[in-house]
């Protein structure tokens, strides 16, 4: 049990036995006992919480100064700082870069320009919009039919398919919550902006290199 939870829980205890005490005296001092405890309980807790806090936010900016430290042009940055999306133009690469947590290495994919095949807005696994290579006559993706626009979202996510036989679908995570945040939230609206931006990037990065997989015809 944690030792802060522990002090909290007695005091409680202590507050219980000064009302339960007939004798005056008694009932004061387990009431100043209980008090007390709780009082050291919950600035013990706060004092970790705001430490922990600011480890955290620390722990962040130093991830997402090693994601900018990645070349590249354009940059997608995940607020949990655990993920990045990176364009690097000069190259033609797609850089997608993730870690399993903030003290854990970056593991990166690079993917040339040439190899992304299909780009998709999927919420709550429902695709809402859909770019691929002219050449590629089916999707990879497991693309639903239309349903009735819910008013709240779970998940919403950015689903590229490259070549690559390890990992052919990479998805970047926009929102994923328990709870569904509704469409007129404005921190749904933020992300959905982002997202619709990164799909017409990558949409038009795919009908850019189209032409350099068409078959010459004779």
């Amino acid at each position: 049990m944690n030792a802060n939870f522990f002090l909290i829980v007695l005091g409680i205890i202590y507050l219980l036995l000064a009302a339960a005490v007939e004798t005056a005296i008694l009932s004061t001092l387990y009431g100043w006992i209980g008090f007390v405890l709780i009082l050291f309980g919950s600035i013990r807790y706060i004092k970790k919480y705001y430490r922990a806090t600011q480890v955290r936010r620390a722990q962040q900016s130093v991830s997402e100064d090693e994601f900018k430290a990645i070349p590249h042009t354009q940059c997608l940055l995940a607020e949990d700082a655990l993920s990045a999306l990176l364009l690097n133009e000069p190259s033609s690469t797609m850089i997608f870069a993730t870690r399993e947590s903030l003290t854990e290495d970056i593991a990166m994919k690079n993917i040339s320009f040439h190899k992304i095949y299909e780009v998709a807005i999927v919420e709550d696994d429902m695709v809402i919009a859909h770019t691929c290579h002219q050449l590629i006559s089916d999707s990879l993706l497991a693309i639903v039919e239309d349903e009735e626009e819910s008013e709240a979202v779970n998940k919403l996510a950015l689903q590229i398919v490259v070549d690559n036989l390890t990992t052919p679908i990479l998805e970047y995570v926009f929102i994923d919550n328990d709870k569904a945040i509704a469409r007129a939230d404005d921190a749904y609206q933020e992300q959905e902006a982002l997202c619709e931006e990164w799909f017409q990037k990558i949409s038009i990065i795919i009908k850019r290199h189209e032409l350099e997989r068409v078959p010459i015809r004779s």
